[in-house]
């Protein structure tokens, strides 16, 4: 349930009001995975392999039996073939090493009373689902609905007025989802694991860092002790907002990229005025839309009585889903 006491604030009469180094200095430094990236189209890398040491054998085999037959136009006709085969599949290969990364922050800002929330949304490139098949699936939908694969997170930054000095603000902490402990390519992601902590936390370069696929977020502190994920995942980037990469989040532009369709909510979920941060919790009421929608299209389409992993498992179902998909964007 939203919190109605809450109002927006335009982005521009705040920054008339209290210049735009608040937004800039509150807003939470995000470490991502280098490692964090799309499925890797194996099998076309595979075949490139096959296909160059297929050709490497044919050359072979041709200078060893020079003398008793060799074609030159059918010599250059296999190379060429070869050649443009290998061509195509490490293409192929290439174009789905896709890294994901963070990309950028879109700002929303509300008060109540004496205190503020400074709602950053850290837009990443995309997202990965480690079952390839459901990845797929979900990919279908943001194509044909949400008409961007970019993935938006949330962090809530609570600051109240500085008592010395209204021009000047206190941050009180940061809310997100806490994915803290949770393997990186765990599927099994608990989107009601929102907490709160103190700004305190983001001390002596204790950063935001993401927790897993889902783009949940777990601190470095609590990273340094899952050294599985540390170092599997290394390099970790660290991403630092400025006034080039974080933007006002309007309406207009919420159409755009078709927020509602996302199950996003804006206002923010605390009230800080009743005190007690610490011990709030907050229940997403929308928190596995994206597993609902995914698992209802593999039943409608698919058939519920189908374990879709692996792409093959789709089989002739791709274009099926698409139309599924654009149905529902009617």
């Amino acid at each position: 349930m939203t919190n109605s006491e809450w109002e927006r604030v335009d982005f521009k009469q705040f920054v008339n009001e209290y210049k735009v180094d608040p937004v800039i200095e509150n807003a939470p430094n995000i470490l991502y995975s280098k490692k964090d990236k799309e499925h890797e189209d194996y099998n076309s890398l595979r075949a490139f392999i096959l296909v160059a040491i297929g050709l490497f054998v044919y050359i072979s085999v041709s200078f060893l039996f020079i003398e008793i037959y060799f074609s030159i136009f059918l010599f250059i006709t296999v190379i060429a073939i070869a050649v443009t085969v290998d061509v195509v599949l490490i293409f192929y290969y290439f174009k789905s090493k896709v890294y994901i990364k963070a990309k950028d922050c879109w700002i929303e800002i509300f008060n109540h009373l004496d205190f503020f929330c400074f709602s950053y949304n850290i837009i990443f490139s995309g997202k990965c689902h480690p079952n390839i098949a459901k990845s797929i699936i979900f990919k279908l939908y943001q194509e044909e609905v949400l008409n961007s694969t970019i993935d938006i997170t949330q962090i809530e930054v609570y600051l109240k007025f500085n008592q010395k000095d209204s021009k000047k603000f206190e941050n009180l902490g940061y809310f997100f989802e806490y994915g803290k402990g949770v393997p990186f390519k765990n599927e099994a992601i608990n989107h009601n694991s929102w907490q709160f902590f103190p700004f305190e936390m983001s001390k002596n370069n204790n950063h935001i860092s993401i927790a897993n696929w889902a783009h949940q977020y777990e601190w470095w502190n609590d990273l340094e002790f899952d050294f599985d994920k540390l170092y599997e995942y290394a390099p970790w980037i660290i991403k630092r907002w400025n006034n080039s990469n974080i933007k006002p989040l309007t309406d207009n532009f919420k159409k755009t990229i078709n927020w509602n369709s996302r199950y996003i909510e804006s206002t923010p979920k605390l009230k800080p005025w009743e005190g007690n941060l610490e011990n709030k919790s907050y229940e997403f009421p929308h928190a596995n839309w994206e597993d609902e929608l995914i698992n209802d299209a593999i039943k409608k389409v698919i058939g519920e009585e189908y374990r879709v992993e692996n792409l093959k498992d789709l089989k002739l179902d791709l274009f099926e889903l698409k139309a599924y998909f654009r149905d529902l964007n009617v």
